[in-house]
């Protein structure tokens, strides 16, 4: 293997990998000559192709992971080990995960350019030849993307290559971008009638996938390296043409968006593409399972003892930026942290973990620096792959290549680029309405309370009723055996008829109710007070109205002891508008709007390092970032991130590209290494 690089490699191997090639009797070998020679086999190679993105050395683990998860939005809470993937900036280019990315974006292309020289060899039906040689084109082009954003300048293969070209030379990044734009607007008229609603699926590619992710390659061709302004028109072009299709729109409820995911469950009007790990297009996909929601997700053990647990590592954090980016309620008296008009929050920042295995305990984090990464949640996996009998299966969440949240904040930031901010608000007030809860109606905003009580040992549980909805949770905060806030943790369920028309009811502690075995310790109302129960026993008719002293077994049965003055609250509902950006702003207060929303909206979805870096600041940005993350306490060991903290003190001017890898470099004389590596 000394003397060929990977390129070479896929020349000599064809549909097998290196590995495969040099075995003395390789059991998978394919010859040109006697396969593509009917459709299905045409159709099993490009399931390959599908197969190769998620790969773990692509989206499967290191694309959505190794890299991207230092930034300003999560951090790694990692040392020397996280250092071992990437995740620190003290890599080099001789780390394996370095070269994987390009080692396997290789493989892929070859395998589609191998296809695509067989594509007319079977008699078929020409409508399915120019679907399975448009999404290979697609996929091709979407290869070539992530090769020049990860490394820039890189050699562009169209054909499988002889033997003898070891020495390939790379082209411009601008080249690149060009090849990416001719194979996908290639794909886009062979699949213009394939569409999601024929495909009945989303993880395979479709017409409106390739034109969002059309609009995706325009922005960041429009911004650093390249600042080819003039492709902000083709973003507006591009996210109009999958904003009017009218196949896709949001979910109203932010969450479900992923519980989807994690449930195997298709929604294929906010996911545009998704990369398959399990679903229902079988064959399309690769079933050998990947870390989604394992590095990045809320920290638990699997534990035979508890049906509900499942595995994560949560080798990432959260930051206080990112938390501190949603909307508070300026009302809200809860403690430690202010409950949210934004369901993305607590969503996104999940402030819990599970710790220990006998039990397996939950235990709140309400520190944002060390709060989990809560997009990807396992804990909503099927209870048959999470955990049987203690043993865990093989996790295949979907991974959300591009969804249509993204094609509407693509479009607001184009049109803001283009014609100034006027218009772009259409577009970011949608994705805000929804994060808001509040795009078929409204929902509960606040919960204010009216008198704290006393006497209080415990937190008591909140019930929010009436009001025409249904579905808002809350719980409540004691400071001095007072109730001193009440925390929303769901402002409403977010389904059709679940939204509320009016002030729902709440009611704060356990009623009394006659009949029940009440145990020494809990605590319960009636008119207005607050009452212990200092001696067991099962309640008679009576209830408790007495306001000093104990009640008389022989008359409460239990013994009931006032505790004080219970506490009440009241709720306000949403008017529609809470959502809206604030009117008026200029371009340059609406670009950083942009720049805020998609984080609010996309963290952990793997772009925000690719944003920060084409918006031209990534190196100052990061800069200002760690000084103010010292200021706020990231660096404090017990409530903070220090090693994240360090991680972004180690980012450098080259880490805008990843270095080429030192085997290939070695290999292939024609490479330049990139600047700073």
């Amino acid at each position: 293997m000394k003397r060929i690089s990977i390129l070479a490699c896929l020349a000599i191997a064809g549909l097998t990998s290196c590995k495969k090639f040099l075995d003395t009797k390789p059991t998978d070998f394919y010859s040109t000559d006697n396969y593509y020679t009917t459709e299905a086999q045409l159709q099993q190679a490009l399931n390959g192709v599908y197969g190769d993105l998620m790969r773990p050395e692509l989206y499967a683990q290191v694309m959505g992971f190794n890299f991207v998860s230092t930034t300003d939005e999560v951090m790694s809470n990692r040392t020397t080990d996280g250092d071992a993937r990437g995740l620190r900036y003290n890599y080099d280019a001789s780390l394996v995960y370095v070269s994987s990315i390009w080692r396997y974006a290789y493989v892929g292309i070859n395998n589609v350019n191998t296809l695509l020289e067989n594509i007319n060899k079977p008699q078929m039906d020409e409508a399915r030849r120019s679907i399975i040689k448009g999404q290979a084109l697609f996929i091709r082009g979407f290869l070539y993307f992530i090769l020049t954003s990860n490394y820039g300048d890189v050699p562009v293969v169209l054909k499988t290559p002889a033997i003898s070209d070891v020495n390939i030379p790379q082209v411009k990044q601008a080249e690149v971008y060009a090849q990416v734009e001719k194979d996908m607007k290639e794909a886009e008229t062979l699949l213009k009638d394939y569409t999601v609603a024929q495909a009945k699926f989303n993880d395979v590619v479709t017409l409106t996938a390739v034109q969002a992710m059309l609009a995706r390659v325009y922005l960041y061709w429009a911004g650093y390296p390249q600042n080819n302004a003039a492709k902000y028109q083709d973003v507006i072009t591009y996210t109009d043409k999958v904003i009017t299709s009218g196949l896709h729109a949001l979910n109203p409820d932010y969450r479900q968006v992923f519980i989807n995911l994690a449930q195997d469950k298709y929604d294929v009007k906010e996911n545009i593409w998704e990369l398959g790990s399990l679903g229902a297009a079988a064959g399309v996909v690769n079933k050998s399972g990947n870390d989604i929601g394992n590095f990045v997700g809320i920290q638990s053990s699997l534990t035979a003892n508890d049906t509900s647990s499942y595995n994560s590592a949560a080798w990432v954090w959260v930051t206080k930026k990112l938390f501190d980016a949603y909307e508070t309620d300026p009302g809200s008296t809860a403690t430690p942290n202010k409950s949210s008009l934004d369901i993305r929050r607590d969503w996104n920042c999940a402030n819990y973990l599970y710790s220990g295995t006998s039990p397996r305990v939950k235990a709140a984090r309400p520190n944002p620096w060390q709060m989990c990464a809560g997009k990807f949640r396992r804990e909503y996996v099927p209870q048959s792959i999470r955990n049987t009998n203690g043993v865990g299966g093989t996790y295949n969440i979907n991974w959300p290549m591009i969804r249509y949240s993204d094609v509407l904040l693509m479009r607001a930031e184009a049109e803001n680029y283009v014609n100034g901010p006027g218009n772009a608000y259409t577009y970011i007030n949608q994705v805000r309405k929804r994060g808001y809860g509040i795009m078929n109606g409204n929902v509960v905003k606040s919960v204010t309370i009216t008198s704290a009580g006393s006497g209080y040992t415990t937190a008591p549980a909140v019930t929010i009723t009436g009001g025409g909805g249904n579905g808002a949770t809350a719980t409540a905060v004691i400071t001095g055996n007072a109730v001193s806030g009440i925390y929303l943790s769901s402002p409403g369920a977010l389904t059709p008829g679940s939204y509320y028309s009016s002030a729902p009811v709440v009611v704060i502690g356990t009623f009394w109710t006659p009949g029940v075995a009440y145990t020494t310790g809990m605590q319960i109302t009636n008119g207005g007070n607050l009452y212990t129960v200092t001696t067991p026993g099962t309640s008679t008719n009576t209830p408790p109205t007495h306001t000093t002293g104990a009640s008389a077994a022989s008359v409460t049965g239990a013994v009931f002891t006032y505790a004080g003055k219970a506490a009440t609250a009241t709720a306000t509902i949403t008017t529609g508008n809470e959502s809206d950006l604030m009117p008026g702003l200029d371009k340059e207060a609406f670009l950083q709007a942009i720049k805020d929303e998609r984080m609010r909206e996309l963290c952990f979805e793997a772009v925000r390092k690719a944003d920060l870096i084409r918006w031209g600041n990534f190196l100052a940005d990061m800069q200002n970032f760690a000084v103010w993350a010292t200021a706020n306490g990231a660096g404090v060991t017990s409530t903070g991130n220090p090693n994240g903290l360090q991680g972004i003190r180690n980012i450098m001017q080259r880490h805008v590209l990843l270095p080429k890898p030192t085997y290939e470099l070695n290999l292939n004389r024609l490479l330049t290494q990139n600047e700073g590596w």
